[in-house]
């Protein structure tokens, strides 16, 4: 009896001190497997955050690119190694978010001001689209909705593209989170106002902008305020807004955008005589400019003065024989 309770008692031993060994070499093979890993995402934690901030303050735009660029890249690895982890998809459309940013010709505001909001390149897009599938993945990974930083990437991405529709648009803000947050990032909340606005909620906008937008405190503000009235179809306070302007400004490049502004909102509303005295405006500050006269053009032909039209159109193609805008127009008549 006696040897064969030692006997058992050795026997478990012996199962004790191997499943120790097996336990360890689990723990060995994790730690080796997974060093990469754990490494990697202390680094991230403390090292490419820093790095994003600092970044993110750049302000010369060709350093700011390839400082993204880099960071790009090494989230694409990170990402191949570590499919499940929405973080890794977040922190890579974040980056890809800013760098579509850098390829963009100015901010929104400056965009929204100068009709440029389409104007977007290739490379922009590319990033912008980039940013989308990323930030979708991460949050399909963690089957939640974006939060109000991440839906605004979205939200602008979207728009940027032609992503997404306006509605999209609006309904991806609203789910990141309640609208009176957007007060601390000026940006957001002119995107926000103009979006309402795209959704035909004109009045909203407009006194959501009125509000939170900043649009009495420079000449940028001024200036968003009226184009933003005048997107709205609000023709009277979009008069009386960039009159405002004009008289509180001698600089000749914001005078020139707005009476071209003027001009086409007089267009609009049939008044071509008006608008074509608001393009003349334009055309006395900057005479290389096509634009005033291809929109003179577009006047006469609509009073219908066709000889008139066809004339200024032709005299633009000596000076910009490659103007899509004015071959379409001479082919038209």
């Amino acid at each position: 009896m006696y040897d064969r309770y030692k006997s058992k008692r050795k026997s478990t031993g012996i199962y004790k001190f191997l499943g120790i060994v097996a336990i360890l070499g689990v723990i060995i093979f994790l730690g080796t497997r997974y060093h990469r890993y754990l490494a990697f995402w202390k680094f991230s934690q403390n090292k490419l955050e820093k790095r994003i901030e600092t970044v993110r303050q750049i302000r010369d735009v060709d350093k700011k690119r390839e400082a993204l660029t880099d960071l790009s890249d090494v989230y694409e690895r990170y990402k191949e190694e570590h499919m499940v982890d929405p973080d890794a998809f977040y922190m890579s459309g974040g980056i890809r978010y800013m760098l579509g940013e850098t390829h963009l010709p100015g901010n929104f505001s400056e965009l929204y001001i100068n009709d440029r909001v389409h104007d977007i390149s290739g490379d922009a897009k590319l990033q912008f689209l980039k940013a989308i599938k990323d930030i979708k993945k991460g949050c399909a990974l963690e089957n939640s909705a974006p939060d109000e930083r991440r839906g605004f990437m979205l939200a602008k991405a979207g728009f940027y593209t032609g992503y997404s529709t306006p509605l999209e648009i609006l309904r991806l803000i609203e789910k990141s989170g309640e609208p009176i947050k957007l007060k601390e990032d000026l940006e957001n909340i002119r995107f926000y106002s103009i979006v309402n606005i795209m959704n035909k909620r004109e009045d909203y906008g407009l006194k959501y902008l009125a509000a939170y937008g900043m649009v009495k405190d420079n000449m940028q503000g001024l200036l968003f305020y009226a184009t933003a009235e005048r997107v709205a179809k609000k023709y009277t306070g979009a008069i009386v807004s960039y009159k405002n302007v004009l008289a509180r400004t001698s600089d000749d490049k914001v005078r020139k955008l707005v009476h071209i502004n003027l001009g086409k909102i007089y267009f609009n509303q049939s008044l071509y005589r008006e608008s074509i005295d608001q393009f003349n405006q334009a055309l006395k500050i900057d005479e290389r400019d096509s634009m005033p006269k291809i929109w003179i053009g577009k006047n006469y032909s609509a009073m219908g003065e066709k000889d008139k039209a066809k004339a200024i159109w032709s005299e633009v193609l000596t000076t910009d024989g490659a103007n899509a805008e004015v071959k379409k127009l001479l082919g038209i008549m």
